[in-house]
């Protein structure tokens, strides 16, 4: 069934995607120009801070894509494709961050001339950011999407971050600049953390890191209630975009070739039916 699915779904996480990068474009756009326009130097900001989501987000969606095409000349698949773009923009992310501080703290600090704008839009991020990054975790978790999942944590982040932004407005604006100078030092470190975050991942597929244990774990207790195989070698395992391949090595009680090559078979499709994302099982036996 999650087989016969699996177009369906590719459809279904390329359209959330889309409507991340959405979401994260708009409000990048209210938030620098609202701050602009309210001479809210926290507020623009967290505008540049949704630009980094934003980067994560495009990246989800040219991993969702890439993902599901097929090309002869990679036949494990494009899948490191969508860690690779995670991994460039991790450090457009740190540049940003860069940037912010840069700014507000070798520069002159600007007034608030319109507070009215500047806590308008801020309620908007906090409602829209607050609903929004709840409904992708569920659609994320019916559809099995661990990117989808992680991105609807960068959207919950900048929920968090516009409580901080309103913070500094509105410390700013009542005549005491420290306290925006404290918000954007906060809204900064959101910044660098979810870089930081896209970065080790990206780097953790890219060289082929081991797939959680509890995925090991859980493929051995499959193996063991297997009254064929005889002896279990190893279990091994890595990522790739959002897909996990397998590499088991076991011996097995019997001789017979074509036994051997069913069992392994219908092994690989058992492992799939009950380990989410996984895209291949690599099999050796002996006997």
């Amino acid at each position: 069934m999650k087989i016969n699915n699996k177009e369906k779904n590719y459809k279904e996480k390329r359209k959330i995607s889309l409507f991340s990068i959405i979401l994260n474009s708009f409000l990048a756009f209210i938030k620098i120009l609202a701050g602009t326009i309210s001479g809210s130097a926290v507020l623009i900001a967290d505008g540049i801070h949704s630009l980094s989501d934003l980067a994560a987000s495009i990246s989800v969606y040219a991993g969702i894509i890439i993902a599901n095409k097929k090309v002869k000349e990679f036949p494990m698949g494009l899948y490191k494709v969508e860690n690779l773009v995670a991994l460039i923009s991790s450090f457009a992310i740190f540049f940003a961050g860069y940037e912010i501080a840069k700014d507000v703290f070798f520069k002159e600090t600007q007034k608030i001339t319109n507070l009215q704008v500047a806590v308008l839009v801020i309620l908007i991020t906090v409602i829209l950011t607050y609903l929004y990054s709840r409904w992708e975790k569920k659609k994320a978790k019916e559809l099995n999407s661990p990117s989808l999942l992680a991105d609807a944590e960068h959207v919950k982040t900048d929920f968090f971050a516009a409580l901080v932004v309103l913070v500094g407005v509105l410390g700013q604006y009542f005549g005491f600049p420290i306290i925006e100078k404290i918000a954007v030092i906060v809204v900064v470190y959101f910044i660098f953390h979810s870089g930081w975050e896209i970065l080790v991942d990206a780097i953790k597929v890219l060289l082929d890191a081991s797939v959680e244990h509890s995925v090991l774990e859980k493929t051995k207790k499959i193996l063991e209630k297997e009254k064929l195989i005889k002896k279990i070698n190893s279990i091994k395992g890595r990522n790739a975009g959002s897909y996990k391949f397998l590499y088991l090595d076991f011996d097995l009680n019997t001789d017979s070739l074509k036994e051997a090559h069913n069992f392994a078979h219908k092994l690989e499709e058992k492992i799939k039916k009950e380990i989410e994302d996984v895209e291949k099982v690599i099999i050796h036996f002996g006997g």
